[in-house]
């Protein structure tokens, strides 16, 4: 289990990641260490490793594809961590290590695999053969180079993390650097294990050693796979708070146009497409906002001063003052509006401004939202009835 629930995680991060890497060539380095690790992960299972060097009749050829694909992502996760920190502080100096360090360190360890008999499958290459002078070149070739990116990317998360101004993306590089430095206790934990095995030494069982090396390695993976998305929690909640809004607006805005269909640019969706249609979110309800005001404006040439004047008295009886009292009479006379150009009366009012509206986007909704529960409401329903008995009244006499 503690083998398994790494990769599945992992593949779910990549395959999440995936269409914004497709989009934005920036974010592909981050994309490429996931894959990379999720690959890792997955050939280090015993149930995938086996079959895949029995189907290509190479002994271990899984672990060195685990190791290579560990170069990979140690070398994409630096090289993220570093230019984060050249965008986000300019003045920040850093260093990383050159693409020749993980490309020589990858022929290195690939030579040294090739040039090693290895009669049988291990569970583990570095602990089996590790009394191979190749193999434990080869791991301590491998964990050296680990080592040495993962302490380049803790400096560099620790020293930008503790940035100031840096919200979310600093507590998320702080948590990359929690990973990264619990990923140099496994290679030290790992290059140890190979040089005691080399020199016939085993303090602590095969299986044991195993453990602990899946343990630091599940842990160092949870908490930067964790300080990777931290940043994009802002983003995600930002487009929940906006999915909300918009399907607050629908009502009001599906209402509105069906009265001036002229200020729509799209036809209307079913509610249960609007709430199944969750792309472009901040597109479609900036357009909406556009289209709920621009069908007010419309309707306000049915708003005469009378029909104002008579909705302002009625929210005033209602006890309401101020700026809720401007709503609540602006949803009153929008519904009487409504019901004339229906009618089709002619225009008997001017077009004037809106009693409430935003400086910019987020204050705009906010009043469009005070509007809608308003235009929804018993205080305007009973304003709608009262006008048409008395103009039922007033058709009969």
């Amino acid at each position: 289990m503690i083998d398994t629930l790494p990769a599945v995680l992992l593949w779910l991060v990549t395959a999440w990641r995936t269409p914004a890497a497709w989009r934005d060539p920036s974010k592909r380095v981050l994309w490429t260490a996931f894959l990379a690790l999720a690959v890792a992960m997955t050939l280090r299972l015993p149930t995938v490793a086996a079959p895949v060097d029995a189907a290509l009749r190479i002994n271990n050829l899984s672990s060195l594809g685990k190791h290579l694909g560990g170069i990979v992502a140690a070398h994409a996760v630096l090289t993220f961590v570093h230019n984060m920190a050249e965008e986000k502080a300019s003045g920040l100096k850093s260093s990383r290590l050159h693409l020749l360090v993980p490309v020589g360190t990858a022929v290195i360890i690939t030579a040294l695999f090739f040039a090693t008999a290895q009669p049988h499958e291990a569970v583990d290459l570095l602990t089996e053969y590790a009394t191979d002078w190749r193999i434990a070149a080869y791991g301590g070739v491998w964990t050296g180079y680990l080592g040495a990116a993962l302490f380049s990317a803790s400096r560099l998360c620790w020293r930008w993390g503790r940035q100031p101004g840096t919200g979310l993306l600093g507590r998320g590089l702080r948590l990359i650097g929690i990973g990264t430095t619990v990923g140099i206790a496994y290679a030290v934990h790992r290059v140890v294990s190979v040089v005691l095995r080399f020199l016939g030494h085993s303090p602590i069982p095969a299986d044991t050693s195993e453990a602990i090396s899946g343990l630091l390695l599940f842990t160092a993976l949870l908490f930067i796979v964790s300080g990777s998305t931290l940043p994009a929690a802002g983003r995600f909640h930002r487009w929940c708070r906006e999915y909300r809004d918009l399907l607050q607006l629908y009502p009001l805005w599906l209402s509105l146009t069906e009265t001036v269909a002229s200020v729509r640019l799209d036809p209307p969706r079913h509610r249960t497409s609007e709430i199944l249609h969750l792309r472009h979110v901040r597109d479609r309800l900036y357009r909406r906002t556009i289209e709920i005001r621009d069908a007010v404006l419309a309707l306000s040439d049915h708003a005469p001063g009378s029909l104002r004047d008579q909705a302002r008295a009625h929210v005033a009886a209602s006890g309401l003052i101020g700026a809720q009292a401007d709503i609540a009479a602006e949803a009153c006379w929008i519904t009487c509006a409504q019901k004339s150009r229906q009618r089709n009366e002619p225009s008997s009012g001017e077009p004037l401004p809106p009693a409430s509206g935003g400086r910019d986007l987020p204050s705009e909704i906010h009043a469009l939202k005070q509007l809608a529960r308003a235009y929804d409401s018993d205080l305007t329903h009973t304003f709608a009835a009262k006008l048409d008995h008395a103009r039922t009244l007033e058709t009969t006499q």
